[in-house]
């Protein structure tokens, strides 16, 4: 008698082993079979047995877990990550930090082509730097997203980095190191007044802290918890926001504002509005000039674009106030 798995492979709850067979078994199997392990009929019966057991085997020591031959949590989790081939799926900054072999690909495309990153096989903030250099001089939105047009430019260019010799390491690039410095010396409150800018300046905090270890940036309402006066409050406001603040007339108030409508102007208007805060308001309100509710929702890459866009705009902005 086999044993069938009551739950999948894919949610990692259910450890898979000798005598076990279905559709998660065939899911390892397959994803062995990629990476080159010779089950034989095995894989064609979706059955786990003595070849499948040795290739799980072999698996876990070549990415260093506990020997064993069944398919644990960490197991299943590595086996994805050693599959994953680039286009899979959408890559960003945020922690915690993508990893896998599509990564490292990304990264080895990225440094034969002269943009240098480690090919650890996590997309760490010197992978970031990398792909917005690379959009940058390939004529794409320079917002760090690995997305369809940039997954289009690599595999154009393919010819060129494939089988090819990564540069040796340059020196650091010093754009994410001013950074990482702006955010552990200034620190921000931001919130939203709704779903999707609270969503936007969840995913600003996390790429502060995808930066940085010790960001001082962090979310929620200024009245949810003590905030001292040398802390910045930034507020994100939708294009229909005034619904959702009717006792708030944005038009007359005397807190500065940044209207969020293209990435040519947010770094300029930022630095503006920062210039401007008063020592009574320690605030900003950042009108984006997007639909935050209703039918028209945001998209999850257009939330990333508009967090990495309101990120890189403070960071700027502050940074041109140090001595």
């Amino acid at each position: 008698m086999t044993n069938s798995p009551t739950e999948t492979a894919e949610t990692g709850t259910q450890t898979i082993g000798l005598g076990f067979e279905g559709s998660a078994v065939k899911d390892v199997q397959q994803r062995l079979q990629s990476l080159g392990y010779d089950l034989g009929e095995e894989a064609e019966r979706g059955v786990f047995a003595e070849l499948t057991a040795q290739a799980v085997s072999a698996f876990r020591e070549s990415v260093g877990l506990d020997s064993g031959n069944e398919v644990t949590r960490d197991t299943w989790t590595s086996l994805v990550d050693a599959t994953f081939t680039l286009g899979d799926r959408l890559l960003y900054l945020r922690m915690p930090y993508f990893h896998g072999r599509d990564v490292r690909v990304l990264q080895t495309a990225l440094s034969v082509l002269g943009f240098f990153c480690p090919a650890d096989s996590i997309f760490g903030v010197r992978t970031e730097h990398a792909v917005r250099e690379f959009q940058q001089n390939a004529g794409i939105d320079s917002d760090g997203i690995v997305g369809d047009s940039t997954f289009s430019a690599i595999k154009r260019l393919r010819h060129a980095w494939e089988d090819k010799e990564m540069l040796a390491s340059p020196a650091p690039a010093a754009g994410f190191a001013r950074a990482a410095e702006v955010l552990e010396s200034t620190a921000f409150c931001l919130y939203g007044i709704d779903a999707a800018t609270q969503s936007i300046a969840g995913r600003v905090c996390n790429l502060a802290l995808a930066t940085t270890a010790n960001s001082l940036v962090f979310c929620g309402k200024p009245e949810d918890r003590e905030i001292d006066e040398q802390i910045l409050i930034v507020e994100l406001v939708g294009r229909d926001g005034e619904a959702h603040r009717p006792e708030f007339d944005l038009e007359h108030s005397p807190i500065p504002k940044v209207i969020y409508d293209s990435d040519a102007t947010i770094n300029v208007r930022m630095a503006t509005a920062i210039d401007l805060i008063s020592s009574k308001h320690k605030k900003i309100i950042i009108l984006l000039n997007y639909p935050t509710s209703g039918a028209e929702f945001l998209s999850a890459r257009q939330e990333q674009h508009i967090a990495i866009a309101l990120l890189d705009a403070l960071c700027s902005a502050f940074d041109q106030q140090r001595p």
